[in-house]
């Protein structure tokens, strides 16, 4: 009797799931994984993050950097101010600081934070390059009133033109370094949990009853997955909110801030292998009328497969 058909299955690397879950188990972040899970979100501690001093080190960065852009000097006890900078968007009690890779030698550490890192890779499920690294500079909202509601609600996924968001997969992740503390009352990250099970964005107005905070203390770190829905609440108190926020995509998507070649040489000579990919350092695409980059291409493969590069270059 002949054996039976079997069923093509999709390319499972030797170990794939192992290597991912290993850093999570070494660094105990097993309870962080599993509300990631369960709510589709989670904050992890400051003293499992990063030492205080080096938070601090970032914090100084953001504001340094906040002065050099907007020409208003910034101070954590006082409102921000956009200034000169010209910027999307820009609103009454917020902007944006984007492109902050270039700007300190301190965000280049952030990237190759080893929590960071496990999470992000065991979201990505390895298969992953940083999308932007920006700051949400946020101040006092004065036409807020205690108890409004979350503003903002939306999935960071790209979706279908119906609205709908991939389930096989995460395409996109993201994750807050907080350098202030972060209560409803500071204007927090705001999550409705569980709905990174729906599959969808979310439609006008809907999830708001359900949107609660995403609090912790100053060095915490805030990761959500691409199809939660989130926005933020109203800040209420004075002073400033400050975060570094990490958005990591699938090397299939197009990344919203331009690394790859823009990655001088002597930033790659000084960090690691995981850096170079997260960069897109091997991104083949863009080539012309002698296609891709072999050696590119062959270091690609063996980041998205798991399989050794010399099996890919004896095989090409």
């Amino acid at each position: 009797m002949a054996e039976p058909a079997t069923a093509a299955v999709p390319h499972d690397p030797p170990n794939a799931v192992d290597a991912m879950l290993a850093p999570i188990r070494e660094l105990g972040l097993e309870q962080y994984v599993a509300e990631l899970e369960h709510y589709g979100y989670t904050v992890i501690p400051p003293e499992r993050v990063a030492s205080p001093e080096f938070v601090g080190r970032v914090r100084d960065a953001v504001l340094r950097v906040a002065h050099e852009r907007t020409g208003v000097e910034h101070a954590l006890d006082r409102p921000g101010d956009a200034g000169s900078y010209e910027t999307f968007p820009i609103q009454s009690d917020r902007y944006l600081l984007y492109y902050l890779l270039f700007e300190d030698e301190v965000f280049e550490e952030w990237l190759e934070n080893p929590v960071l890192a496990a999470v992000v890779d065991y979201i990505m499920g390895g298969q992953v390059q940083l999308s932007s690294m920006v700051s949400f500079v946020k101040w006092r909202d004065r036409n807020a009133k205690p108890g409004d509601p979350a503003t903002g609600l939306h999935s960071d996924s790209p979706g279908s033109p119906e609205g709908l968001l991939p389930f096989s997969h995460s395409a996109v992740c993201n994750a807050a370094l907080c350098l202030t503390d972060y209560t409803r009352e500071d204007g927090c990250i705001a999550m409705v949990p569980g709905s990174h099970r729906l599959g969808r964005v979310p439609l006008e107005g809907e999830g708001v009853d359900r949107a609660v905070p995403a609090e912790g203390p100053t060095g915490s770190l805030i990761v959500w997955l691409g199809n939660t829905w989130h926005g933020a609440f109203p800040k209420l108190t004075e002073g400033l909110r400050l975060n570094v926020t990490s958005y990591h995509c699938h090397p299939a998507l197009k990344t919203q801030e331009r690394y790859q070649d823009a990655v001088p040489p002597e930033m790659l000579a000084r960090r690691s292998e995981r850096f170079r990919h997260l960069v897109g350092a091997y991104e083949p695409f863009g080539w012309t009328v002698n296609g891709p980059d072999k050696e590119r291409m062959i270091k690609r493969l063996a980041r998205l497969t798991g399989l050794d590069e010399g099996i890919i270059r004896a095989a090409s």
